[in-house]
């Protein structure tokens, strides 16, 4: 995946100091409930129209080595249980979508991984823990034979 670097987020990273902060907006769908929108700041955000509501969210993003999985780890406080009620709900993925932008132009997206789902997720009084997988591609099928002693004898 390949992302150019804007100007603006190129002069905030090379400086010393830097006080606009480079914030994640998370998007979290389903069928069954409306997009949750949350961003990790102190206060709400309004993105290309969209607002994002302030959540206390940690996220960890993947190694780009190409060759482990590409997971990202992703902690929301569960304090307030206002997101675990929408999430109880549903037993098939959540689709997760993670924009980053500098908090002086919500409007201009940095980073973008779309096209993530939640393969695993747990949850205490005080967080929850989610995995989310760009794609499985170590676990490809690369041939949709299956060789196995019954189509395949010779081999075993």
């Amino acid at each position: 995946m390949a992302n150019t670097l804007t100007p603006e987020l190129l002069a905030q990273l090379y400086c010393q100091e830097s006080a606009d902060p480079f914030i994640t907006l998370i998007t979290l769908s389903h069928p069954t409930f409306d997009d949750i929108r949350l961003v990790n700041n102190t206060e709400n955000i309004t993105s290309n129209g969209l607002e994002y509501i302030s959540f206390p969210v940690r996220l960890r993003l993947p190694m780009d080595d190409g060759e482990t999985n590409r997971e990202i780890s992703i902690e929301f406080d569960n304090v307030s249980l206002e997101l675990i009620e929408e999430i109880r709900t549903v037993t098939d993925p959540i689709s997760v979508k993670l924009e980053m932008v500098l908090a002086s132009i919500p409007d201009e997206v940095q980073f973008s991984f779309t096209e993530l789902n939640i393969q695993s997720l747990s949850y205490n009084k005080t967080r929850i823990s989610a995995r989310l997988f760009m794609d499985s591609f170590l676990n490809t099928e690369i041939s949709s034979e299956k060789y196995t002693p019954l189509t395949f004898p010779g081999l075993f």
